[in-house]
């Protein structure tokens, strides 16, 4: 029962309450029926019986009529009547046949039958004897058709007996039948109740109590209780909507974790952002801080790099003592190296907008190993530059490729750290047909997980030493350039191979100019420089090496004294800083002398440490004009002025 699902246990009870109602009725009915019927059928043959009765009773008593009136007067015709009388009597006592009568009724018409049959006897016997004359026989046969008739009524009586016996038999029988019609709806009436309360019970116990138990468990999550559920303990269409409703209860609690937990990454995630935004504020902040202090630095260096150079060049020429010419060596070389290291900060810390040029693979790799030089060395890392021979060139954006560069070396060296041994990182560039490698290695702790380092805000680092973007940055980057980023663990560490697709020679050739000749000492009258620069190391290193060069030289420190020089002398060539106090800086020099003096147009260059006005700046719209970065060698210098020259 238990097993057998709700539905068809409240069909069948249904149906058997249907069923017993149906059948009770339908044998109450019919035994109602059957009686009435019985009922009526021994009515009528009551009647009929009765009826039957009385004419039989009356035609036996007009034919003893008949017979004592022949006493009187003798009736020629006695007969006649008599055979006719006794011919109906028959006929009527053979109608009973026909009736539904019982053993003892038919016994007793039977006798009633016997009796009349003596009586007619008798009749025709006392007609004889009168027809004779023998009237005292015939008195005393009359006596004799009386004591028939006494016994003819008195089987009539029986008969009538017989029949209201039969007729009150009937009526006790209904009345039976009746009180037990009444029993049997009392019955009924008892046995419905009892199946209405057994489905009551049921539809309460199956149905009811199951249903609120679901709803008091939707209640409970409702309120906020996700771990309510209903109990199932069958396998019914009740057990089967518990079961669903667990289902989903599970699914939203599932769903609900789930949610929690992304709005907890994504809160996560916004803090990493926020703290990335202020780390880029900061960073913004720290290299407009680099580039100003780079700027004011490219001054100085220049000096220091000028002099040494011209000194290195001064006795070099007097055939001094090659120790002394060592030192002005060595002091240019380390001058040389603040300046790259400088210029390294530079092009680290500057934004530009995003421009794919033909570029030195080696050349863009090796300027972000020499800005982490000594810091690879401080922390006993060794780096081994494995370059390609050939310098393959790239169709890229520098800045990004330096990017991708500098944040996959950072992860080598956090890597290196971690493991607290002696550390050493591999970097090669390597060109393979159509594409080409860059490949870093290290002996650090590895990657954890290598299909998630490209994830964004993917991270194993602590709290606080990564945002997990460096990576992801890489990735974009890489596939922004149609190339390919792979990670994965080696014998010793992590590996990093990047590909990209090469460049075309041709590109490069559009870009890169050939080297003008080194000015020769000693030359002279090759013209009038003038030169503008608001520091005076500057201007006389640049008179210096021009006078040196062949040049005459006139150096000013102001726009205001540029433009005066200009309307009162001749010069040939005009070299200029860009930043300088007064109302007249180097653009605006430029555009006076384009106004004033159009045959210098082609001959003014601009020497400026600030390489944001020249890469993106005031100065990129002005590109035709020659531009020497601070700080120059007097090599690239040279060229420049040279080139002017010739223009």
């Amino acid at each position: 029962m238990f097993k057998m699902k709700v539905t068809r246990q409240l069909v069948i009870l249904l149906s058997l309450s249907i069923v017993v109602a149906i059948v009770f009725a339908f044998r109450l009915t019919q035994h109602f029926s059957r009686l009435s019927v019985e009922r009526t059928r021994l009515t009528h043959n009551l009647q009929e019986t009765f009826a039957l009765n009385l004419r039989l009773h009356q035609g036996i008593e007009r034919e003893i009529h008949l017979l004592n009136h022949q006493l009187g007067q003798l009736d020629p015709r006695f007969n006649e009547a008599i055979n006719e009388t006794n011919f109906q009597l028959g006929e009527m006592i053979m109608q009973y046949v026909k009736l539904d009568l019982g053993e003892e009724e038919r016994l007793t018409v039977e006798r009633i039958r016997n009796l009349h049959s003596e009586l007619a006897v008798c009749s025709s016997q006392i007609y004889a004897q009168l027809h004779r004359g023998e009237r005292a026989e015939a008195i005393a046969r009359i006596q004799q058709v009386e004591a028939l008739g006494d016994n003819i009524a008195k089987e009539f009586g029986t008969l009538d007996a017989l029949q209201v016996q039969k007729l009150q038999a009937m009526s006790d029988q209904m009345d039976r039948t009746a009180r037990g019609g009444v029993v049997s709806l009392y019955v009924f009436a008892a046995l419905f109740f009892l199946m209405l309360v057994g489905f009551t019970l049921v539809l309460r116990h199956r149905i009811l109590h199951p249903l609120k138990q679901v709803l008091d468990a939707a209640d409970h999550i409702r309120k906020g209780d996700l771990t309510a559920r209903a109990p199932r303990a069958r396998d019914d269409e009740i057990g089967q909507l518990a079961l669903g409703f667990n289902f989903m209860a599970e699914s939203l609690a599932e769903n609900y974790a789930e949610l929690e937990r992304k709005v907890e990454e994504r809160t996560r995630q916004l803090n990493d952002l926020q703290a990335q935004f202020v780390q880029s504020e900061k960073m913004s902040a720290m290299g407009q801080l680099v580039g100003g202090v780079a700027h004011e630095l490219n001054n100085p260096l220049t000096v220091i790099l000028g002099f040494a150079e011209l000194e290195k060049m001064r006795l070099t020429s007097r055939g001094a003592d090659p120790s002394t010419i060592k030192v002005m060596e060595d002091i240019y070389s380390q001058a040389d190296r603040c300046r790259r290291i400088v210029a390294n900060l530079l092009q680290v810390a500057r934004r530009q907008e995003p421009q794919r040029v033909p570029t030195r693979i080696n050349k863009v790799v090796e300027e972000v190993l020499q800005l982490r030089d000594y810091e690879l060395q401080s922390r006993n890392i060794q780096l081994v530059r494995e370059f390609d021979p050939t310098d393959p060139i790239l169709h890229a954006d520098p800045q990004k490729i330096q990017q991708v560069v500098f944040n996959i070396l950072n992860n080598a060296i956090d890597a290196i750290q971690d493991k607290s041994q002696e550390g050493k990182i591999w970097v090669r560039t390597r060109a393979l047909g159509g594409t080409i490698s860059l490949e870093f290695l290290d002996n650090g702790t590895g990657i954890r997980e290598p299909r998630r380092i490209f994830d964004p805000f993917y991270t194993t680092k602590e709290v606080g030493k990564g945002t997990g973007l460096g990576l992801s940055v890489c990735y974009s980057i890489v596939k922004e350039h149609g190339g390919a980023i792979r990670a994965e663990n080696w014998e010793q560490g992590a590996r990093f191979l990047l590909t990209l697709p090469v460049g075309s020679a041709p590109e490069v050739q559009k870009v890169e100019t050939p080297a003008l000749p080194y000015p020769a000492k000693g030359g002279k009258d090759k013209g009038t420089v003038l030169i503008v620069d608001d520091e005076e190391a500057l201007l006389k290193l640049q008179a210096s090496f021009l006078t040196s060069a062949g040049f005459k030289t006139h150096g000013v420190k102001t726009g205001e004294e540029a433009v005066q020089v200009l309307e009162n002398q001749q010069v040939d060539l005009i070299v200029s800083d860009v930043r300088m106090p007064g109302k007249i800086d180097g653009v605006q020099l430029y555009t006076w002398v384009c106004q004033h003096r159009p045959e210098l147009r082609k001959r003014f260059a601009f020497v400026s440490g600030d390489v944001v006005a020249i890469t993106t700046g005031e100065l990129s719209s002005l590109s035709e004009v020659p531009q020497i970065l601070k700080p120059f060698q007097l090599g690239n210098y040279s060229r420049v002025i040279h080139q002017l020259l010739e223009a």
